[in-house]
């Protein structure tokens, strides 16, 4: 999909469903508006191209490249506002801003109490909703009105008073939540920038960093913790204790995020993206930690919400939440080691992936590239599992996961070695290594790999047993010791494959334990 700026009104008209366009056209021809209108006639040609062509269009409409941008500019907004008008009853945001905008304007017709009835409907549904800079919002015009103006407010006792107390309370809610929130921010892109601590000097380093991050006001105990502060505090501690290695209290931490959705339920629908985020980590951590249980029970639990047709989810939650199930699903059948389920799931995924009805983002797709080239690598489907791997390398958006695309480049070689492809296993050995140094996701299994593969390309087949002896004793010795490279052996379980070119006799590919790829850091 194009990812410029000037395509960005074909890629919105693409992204509407049936219902959207037909509401889309309902508003666009109100007040006796034709079909013959310009935007509109713009608006069936776009939806009907494949790709976005403004040569294309400008020629077919015969408009100059003034004309076009105008007409563009027009549509755009047309088609955002009839999609407000849509959700308005279905996002709560929408809901408040337009109520908070009513607002405004009977202020400024002179109906000052007209306007603050609106503002006290508009706060008891913000309180009610967990949406504290929208009370704040309020708040805020409530006063502006009652020191501007003289209004029936002020024959109520203590009125004033009540609303000074509500503003000075939400103000250090919010404030409080800002810093909640900069704290779960900047202890995950310590992890992004950083990595894991490998060495006791970083361990110390990401302890100092960690407290020099918290903060300690005395006015923080004047209110009282909310939904979302506490959603935060969890969650950065789930980081902290990722970064460390330390996976059982990160599991501990993500669990305790999730009770808070368990405690208040309406939230599960109010904010369902950070509930699907919360099970989605629940599950990862629960991987990491070898915890099937767990695995199983939160599978079923986003399955179930999922599922629910009560449960009203815009698209974007939809799309989060079929590439959370996919992953838990994918993650669950290789920890059990199932790979006929795990292969025959994987080609459900990509011939929905094919048709358009799945349609995770380029960095999530490579995560599930990984996992599919993995199962054909357990299947010793090794060409097919090159041209997942492929696809992964040559993504033009990148991947964002160093680690992910280290075991990329690993698995790849390991299938070309397999098809007894020494010649690119040589050429590709020197890039590896290359990236290998620069990487700060790079582990000692990594290396130990890429110099046993050094050592087994130019060893005859009959002398190779003393290369996988020696790389299995090594792999032994060096993830029982540290457990980043235990970490790293759950990317691509490597004594595993020792294993099969050690076996006295032909026997069943002994399967590989695979990572979460999309792993914390792709959320």
């Amino acid at each position: 999909m194009p990812t410029a700026v000037k395509d960005q009104l074909w890629r919105l008209v693409k992204s509407l469903t049936k219902a959207e366009k037909r509401n889309f056209k309902l508003y666009a021809t109100r007040a006796g508006s034709t079909r013959d209108n310009k935007f509109i006639q713009l608006f069936d040609l776009l939806d009907r191209m494949d790709q976005a062509d403004d040569g294309a269009v400008t020629k077919r409409m015969q408009l100059t490249a003034g004309q076009y941008s105008n007409l563009k500019r027009h549509l755009y907004q047309q088609v955002l506002t009839s999609l407000r008008l849509l959700f308005i009853n279905k996002e709560i945001d929408i809901e408040l801003r337009e109520q908070i905008d009513f607002s405004h304007i009977l202020y400024g017709k002179g109906l000052y109490l007209d306007a603050l009835r609106s503002l006290e409907r508009c706060k008891g549904k913000a309180v009610e909703h967990s949406r504290d800079l929208l009370h704040l919002e309020i708040l805020e015009f409530q006063k502006l009105i009652e020191s501007r103006h003289i209004t029936l407010s002020r024959q109520i006792d203590n009125k004033m008073d009540l609303l000074l107390n509500e503003s000075a309370a939400r103000s250090y809610s919010v404030l409080n939540t800002s810093e909640l929130f900069n704290l779960n921010i900047q202890i995950h892109g310590r992890y992004i920038e950083c990595g894991h601590s490998r060495t006791p000097e970083d361990y110390r380093d990401n302890e100092l960093f960690w407290a020099s991050i918290q903060t300690h006001r005395a006015d923080r105990e004047i209110a009282a913790d909310t939904f979302h502060q506490k959603i935060n505090r969890f969650q950065a501690s789930m980081w902290y204790h990722y970064i460390q290695l330390n996976f059982e209290d990160a599991l501990e931490s993500a669990m305790n995020a999730l009770t808070l959705f368990h405690l208040s339920t309406h939230m599960t629908v109010k904010d369902p993206d950070l509930y699907l985020r919360c099970v989605y980590y629940v599950s990862m951590f629960a991987y990491l930690t070898g915890d099937d249980r767990k695995m199983q029970r939160y599978l079923r639990v986003i399955s179930d919400f999922l599922d629910d047709e009560q449960v009203l989810l815009n698209e974007n939650s939809q799309r989060i939440g079929a590439i959370y199930r996919g992953l838990m699903t994918l993650n669950g059948q290789f920890h059990r080691q199932d790979w006929v389920a795990a292969d025959a799931y994987g080609a459900s995924l990509r011939l929905s992936y094919a048709d358009g009805s799945f349609h995770p983002t380029s960095h999530r797709w490579g995560q599930f590239l990984y996992k599919f080239a993995a199962i054909c690598f357990i299947l010793r489907r090794y060409e097919e599992a090159l041209d997942y791997l492929n696809e992964i390398i040559n993504m033009k958006a990148g991947i964002l996961r160093e680690d992910l695309l280290l075991n990329s480049r690993l698995l790849h070689l390991l299938c070309n070695y397999e098809l007894d492809n020494r010649a690119l296993v040589d050429y590709h050995l020197t890039n590896f290594t290359r990236q290998m140094r620069r990487s700060t996701e790079t582990a000692e299994v990594h290396r130990l790999a890429t110099a046993a593969l050094r050592k087994l390309i130019r060893t005859v087949t009959s002398e190779q047993e003393v290369v996988f002896t020696e790389l299995r004793d090594a792999l032994q010795q060096v993830t029982a010791a540290d457990p980043f490279e235990h970490k790293a052996l759950l990317y691509l379980d490597l004594s595993q494959w020792v294993g099969l070119h050690l076996a006295p006799a032909p026997a069943p590919f002994p399967p590989l334990r695979m990572p979460v790829p999309s792993g914390p850091s792709g959320a």
